[in-house]
């Protein structure tokens, strides 16, 4: 993503391979890798034309009342995944987007109040 004073050799998104800018849009929502992420949860999503649309959209097919913590996981794995791409040489993966989203996940229910997450923990084990 491009940041203010922060210069990169290229913008554009490596983990499709694409001559796309990587925007926050392209990153988490319109990038084939993203798109293969989310379809590991909902596989009926598309990506919508802004981020707020993206978000009603899982909103509506998770139908969970947890769904922002989940979706904040997603983008975090797949955010996640990019920079170990770029700063520690690992190879993306569908795999290792999914290990870093189960974890991450994990971490959110531990940290939760209970009796605000009855179901949670649930859905997280039916989900793996």
């Amino acid at each position: 993503m491009l940041h203010k004073n922060f210069i990169l050799p290229s913008y554009l998104c490596i983990m499709c391979n694409r001559l796309t800018n990587e925007t926050r849009d392209h990153l988490f929502f319109e990038c084939p890798f993203a798109r293969a992420c989310w379809s590991y949860l909902c596989s009926q999503v598309a990506p919508q034309s802004t981020i707020h649309a993206n978000i009603s959209s899982l909103r509506k097919e998770l139908k969970v009342p947890f769904h922002l913590e989940i979706t904040a996981m997603v983008t975090w794995s797949i955010r996640k995944t990019r920079n170990d791409c770029i700063f520690e040489e690992i190879t993306p993966s569908l795999f290792r987007c999914k290990k870093i989203f189960n974890d991450e996940l994990n971490l959110v229910f531990h940290r939760a109040k209970r009796q605000s997450y009855h179901t949670f923990k649930q859905w997280i084990d039916a989900f793996r």
